[in-house]
């Protein structure tokens, strides 16, 4: 009798560990790559924009480089910058601004404020936040 119950409990301990181990296994082996290192997203370095001139509907497009820490406070915008009609959706944030030298930015969900070359004129910038993440917030700065 004694040698039944020890069995039945080391029986049933191995069916709880295979059970835990089961439910494991596929979480711990989804996070590996096909080197079988440990996989680790690292920020994009870019986003993309484009830019329209509203008066001859000429389109420029380009790449956003990563500025630093979403967040951070916009340099003072100069008198002469101007921007209105604001609009963030998704990966997007879009803004009309005039000015003699500015540049337009994104803060994405991963931390990462995406920032354009140096813009003039007056133009519809749309500045798209890489895949699998989110525009949290934009602005303008410069002249």
């Amino acid at each position: 009798m004694k040698l039944r119950n020890s069995l039945t409990g080391l029986g049933m301990s191995a069916v709880l560990a295979l059970g835990i181990g089961g439910a494991v296994a596929p979480a711990a082996h989804a996070a590996v790559g096909a080197t079988g290192a440990a996989t680790v997203q690292a920020p994009a370095d870019h986003a993309d924009y484009t830019s329209k001139d509203p008066r001859t509907g000429r389109v420029d497009k380009g790449r956003a480089e990563s500025a630093g820490r979403a967040g951070q406070g916009a340099p003072p915008a100069r008198a002469t910058l101007s921007c209105h009609s604001p609009q963030l959706s998704g990966r997007v944030f879009a803004v009309t601004c005039s000015g003699q030298a500015y540049r337009v930015f994104v803060d994405c969900s991963n931390r990462v404020r995406y920032v354009t070359p140096v813009l003039s004129g007056t133009r519809r910038v749309a500045v798209v936040c890489p895949a699998g993440t989110t525009a949290i917030g934009g602005g303008a700065f410069g002249r």
